[in-house]
């Protein structure tokens, strides 16, 4: 018989931290794919650009990162949050951690109107409260959250969006408006902390209708959980050949279901975050392709810097990684901050100017300085500024944050 949800937590142990190298690296890496797709918010999806480089950027970041990294990242929470909760930590520490993990998305919120961390910790308590479920209902679960998209697509294309320019050059007009006239280059900052602050709180299913919804991202958490909790992150790294040949055919059957979404787009006109088109079946065609794509290039994803991960662990750029995922709530914030300075009126007010090729150039750029400060940061700190305020508010004690020098 299942014990209650509070007896599932050690009753006085405090939580204690558990590391796997892997899985920081994984997490760090994912901070590229998620920075990257969120900068193109900023212009970088318009259709104006049309040089041969800008649609080269576009299509990189459309069919490897767009709703893969998010998906990704959902995927190594859910992984997280097995680690953590395995009997180790107490009901009321796993309670606080979500708590401040809210709160600091609603500051974070205030500045960008991307974040993802307010989502994560209310369908953290949704996990946590089913947490207990066997696997194999919590897998259900997933399916049933993933075919949410395409179904209800399908059934009800209209998703408040505004109509796609009918040519680039009026897709440059657009941009020129958003840059007299949009949000983001106001010159005073509190214009858009006001705007943002209208789409508080988070609604987690309010976007149901979209590939990347929070029922997605709830259900890459219960597969994430369940890929922990069932070993498969031990025996993916045990199994050095056949986790390589199915990273391949993951990579493969992704690629190929991105292919079909692509020859969709340009035959029929489908969108996956535009309107849907009046045929039915082709659109549920090509919102299942892309949704089965994003899930393979995911495992995909997963899979190659996993293995890489462990293969060439005393590399140094590995190392620069990991260190980025050990502080990874600190990094996804400094990342908001750039935001705010690059494309914000009272920053450099960039917003709308620059196109895929130069965003994504701006994302490598970015992420080198971010992997230089990470390695910095961890030859004099034992653990990230925003990470040790979690500890501290999570479990009520203030460890040390400055590396203890040797004895002697």
């Amino acid at each position: 018989m299942e014990r209650p949800l509070l007896k599932a937590f050690a009753p006085s142990a405090p939580s204690r931290q558990y590391r796997i190298p892997e899985i920081d690296v994984l997490r760090g890496f994912a901070l590229f794919g998620v920075f990257l797709v969120n900068i193109f918010a900023f212009g970088g999806d318009a259709s104006a650009w049309t040089s041969h480089t800008d649609q080269l950027a576009w299509s990189i970041k459309h069919i490897f990162f767009e709703s893969k990294f998010w998906g990704l990242f959902s995927l190594l929470f859910g992984i997280s949050c097995w680690l953590q909760w395995r009997g180790h930590a107490r009901f009321w520490v796993v309670v606080r951690r979500l708590l401040f993990l809210f709160f600091a998305g609603v500051i974070n919120a205030l500045f960008f109107e991307g974040d993802i961390l307010m989502l994560y910790a209310q369908l953290g308590f949704v996990l946590l409260l089913i947490h207990r479920l066997p696997n194999q209902l919590l897998l259900a679960i997933a399916v049933a959250l993933f075919l949410v998209f395409p179904i209800a697509h399908g059934l009800n294309p209209d998703r408040g969006e505004p109509d796609y320019p009918d040519d680039p050059a009026e897709a440059a007009a657009w941009l020129q408006e958003d840059r007299e006239d949009g949000i983001y280059v106001a010159n005073h900052l509190g214009e858009i902390l006001a705007w943002h602050v209208e789409a508080l709180p988070e609604v987690p299913w309010a976007d149901y209708q979209w590939p990347d919804s929070g029922l997605v991202v709830l259900a890459m958490f219960l597969c994430g959980f369940v890929v922990a909790r069932a070993g498969l992150l031990e025996r993916c790294l045990e199994m050095g050949r056949q986790s390589r040949q199915f990273a391949i055919l993951a990579w493969v059957s992704g690629l190929s279901l991105m292919g079909l979404e692509r020859w969709l787009s340009v035959t029929v006109g489908y969108r996956v975050f535009g309107e849907a088109i009046d045929s039915f079946s082709v659109q549920l065609v090509g919102d299942i392709s892309f949704a089965l794509a994003t899930l393979s290039l995911v495992v995909g994803w997963f899979l190659t810097v996993l293995l890489v991960s462990r293969r060439y662990a005393d590399v140094d750029v590995v190392k620069a990684i990991e260190a980025m995922g050990r502080m990874s709530l600190t990094m996804y914030l400094l990342q908001t901050v750039i935001i705010v300075a690059v494309f914000y009126g009272p920053g450099f007010g960039l917003a709308y100017s620059l196109g895929p090729a130069p965003l994504l150039l701006l994302a490598v750029v970015t992420y080198a300085l971010q992997l230089v400060l990470a390695r910095i940061w961890f030859q004099i700190f034992q653990v990230g500024p925003m990470e040790w305020l979690w500890r501290w508010a999570s479990e009520g004690s203030r460890r040390p944050l400055r590396v203890r020098p040797r004895s002697g």
